[in-house]
Formats: structure tokens, sequence, C-alpha cells
């Protein structure tokens, strides 16, 4: 996934170091690496029925990149799990992501 660069905002950046300014790249395309590992182990809990873990599984999504896709998960896990207080807090970060 593109990201922009934290010293100079070049955007849509895909290589391990800014096209702009040389700045090093790898630690945040790793991050978003692990968002995207965190997201996917969501879906399938959230698949298998697994509220607790799909709903840790999102936060920890949203811990490392805060995404409407992990918001909009950890809202689904918290409401299924009936945890109504914590899925509106998610709700309410999943719209403003949107």
């Amino acid at each position: 996934m593109p990201i922009s660069c934290p010293a100079c905002n070049k955007a849509n950046q895909t290589d391990s170091t800014c096209a702009r300014c040389g700045c090093d790249l790898t630690g945040l395309h790793e991050i978003v690496a692990a968002a995207s590992v965190q997201l996917s182990a969501a879906r399938t809990a959230l698949a298998a029925y697994d509220w607790p873990r799909a709903l840790a599984a999102a936060e920890d999504a949203w811990g490392l990149q805060h995404t409407a896709d992990s918001a909009q998960l950890a809202f689904l896990a918290a409401a299924a799990s009936g945890e109504s207080a914590r899925a509106l807090r998610w709700h309410e970060r999943a719209r403003e992501k949107a």
C-alpha cells in the first residue's frame, strides 16, 4: 500500500526510500504490512464467529494504522460481542475515517 513520506509529504510512496527526499520508508511499509495481517486475522475471526479474537485483531490493526476498515471491523466485532458502548466508539471512528 502506498504511503506518504513523513519528511516531505510526497504521496503514493511504494519504494523503501522516498523518491523526493530519500527518507527511509522501510519501517512505515512494515507497519502497513503488519496492519494488513491483523485486518486479515480480524476478517477470518469474524467469519468464524470468534468475536473476541476479531475485536482484538481489529484493534491491533487500528493501533498500527488508523483506517476505516479496521474501525469498521472493530465495530462489527464489538456489536456482535454485545459490547454496545465499545461498538458506538468504533462506529464513530469508522464514520470519521469514511
